[in-house]
């Protein structure tokens, strides 16, 4: 009965046109056929847009889960053969953003509280002609799921750029805790070994004589055979910098077919590397180096962030090997005092302005850690003098809560005053 009475309501119209036209997918759960019918008449009537499709019993609804996917689930709560909260956990399982309504005659705070908790966004009671109600119940939740799988993935995304943010704010911390080249690239190698979690990090520098790359550093993971410096994997990089003439990132994967793949797949399987990344080392134009990177566990896709992050950050070390390297000078000439003067001078500048970088990243990284993202926002809002009503009108929330994260800011910070947020926000660089 239920098969039959869900092919005729579900498929009805299979072969009219304006079938085709609906965007929309729904699961009509409801054991009573009279009612199952009519809920099932109102929302196609009424919501052109709608494909109804029905269900009498909740193995059935789960059954036809399995098969295909739909984009709402109008369910009754009172089941013959499952409980409700059963079938809502089941569909939310393998169905996170599809909204259940659920409806009811036994209308209470308690039930609707209990439906909500299990899984489901909405709740409507089977009072009078509720059915009239469900094309635009159907309509409002569609859109607040559609508003909230938005808001998750804004939310991934800036959580993501804050760890991108925070992770290259740490690596410029170490490479540039030392004007010592030797020191600089130590600690280099060994911070992207750890923050990347790769298999081997490798520091080339180009030689100044020479037309090819030595390696400088080499870390790898235990039990890693190391790479020999006189692997043609180096030398075929800087010449394809040479050629192209472009100087950008490069990912290689040791089935790929690209010509520089095929000239270094023999390389890459004696090393065992499965993928790896290459970022050129450059300097106000200059090819100074390289950074390898490369993973022999699992060939690993290297996402468009990591490269992007990987760039900002060899960027750093071109810069802090720069820096070192004229530190060296300085050292090698201290006996001509008028070199030696001027050098200093242009030192005294690089030095001042790594301090200030670093003071000003180790304050950041101290204040993040200390602070959420949202508490953040709210100290840079009261540092540009913003009340707490202006606050919340522009971070879209209350103005309670603002004064809830304002009053956690004082007691985090250990400030006993609006004032001392503001002047702590300009001693720590956050605005």
């Amino acid at each position: 009965m239920a098969t039959e009475s869900k092919a005729t309501e579900g498929r009805t119209g299979q072969n009219n046109p304006a079938e085709k036209a609906k965007e929309r997918i729904v699961l009509l759960l409801e054991p009573i056929e009279e009612e199952r019918k009519r809920c099932h008449s109102f929302i196609s009537d009424q919501s052109p847009l709608y494909d109804v499709e029905t269900a009498a019993s909740g193995k059935e609804a789960l059954d036809l889960f399995a098969t295909r996917s739909y984009d709402a689930v109008v369910m009754s709560y009172q089941l013959e053969d499952m409980e409700a909260e059963e079938v809502i956990r089941s569909i939310i399982t393998d169905n996170p953003n599809c909204p259940i309504i659920v409806t009811t005659a036994n209308d209470s705070p308690e039930l609707a509280i209990k439906m909500l908790r299990s899984g489901a966004m909405d709740y409507l009671p089977k009072f009078g002609e509720y059915e009239k109600f469900l094309p635009r119940t159907i309509t409002t939740n569609l859109q607040r799921s559609m508003l909230i799988e938005n808001l998750k993935d804004m939310y991934r995304r800036v959580e993501r750029a804050s760890l991108d943010e925070a992770l290259l704010n740490r690596l410029i911390v170490n490479i540039h805790g030392s004007l010592e080249m030797a020191d600089t690239i130590e600690r280099s190698t060994k911070a992207l070994l750890t923050e990347f979690n790769v298999s081997r990090i490798i520091i080339c520098l180009a030689e100044e004589d020479r037309s090819d790359m030595r390696i400088r550093r080499q870390m790898t993971a235990p039990d890693l055979k190391p790479i020999s410096d006189k692997s043609i994997l180096f030398e075929k990089y800087h010449d394809l910098l040479l050629d192209i003439g472009e100087r950008r990132p490069l990912v290689v994967m040791q089935d790929d077919t690209f010509s520089f793949a095929q000239d270094v797949r023999m390389e890459m399987i004696n090393y065992g590397i499965l993928s790896m990344l290459m970022v050129p080392l450059v300097y106000r134009g200059k090819l100074m180096g390289l950074i390898h990177m490369d993973q022999t566990d699992a060939p690993r896709l290297w996402s468009v962030a990591e490269i992007n992050l990987m760039t900002r950050i060899s960027n750093q070390l071109a810069i802090a090997l720069s820096q070192a390297k004229l530190y060296q000078i300085v050292e090698a000439q201290s006996t001509s005092i008028s070199k030696l003067t001027e050098l200093c001078s242009q030192l005294n500048e690089v030095v001042g302005s790594t301090k200030e970088l670093t003071e000003r990243t180790e304050s950041r990284e101290k204040v993040r850690v200390k602070l959420s993202s949202r508490e953040m926002e709210v100290l840079k809002k009261v540092a540009q003098g913003l009340s707490n009503k202006q606050i919340a009108e522009e971070l879209h929330i209350t103005e309670g809560t603002t004064e809830v994260h304002v009053s956690r800011l004082r007691k985090k910070l250990s400030v006993n005053s609006r004032a001392a947020l503001v002047r702590f926000a300009y001693e720590n660089h956050l605005c």
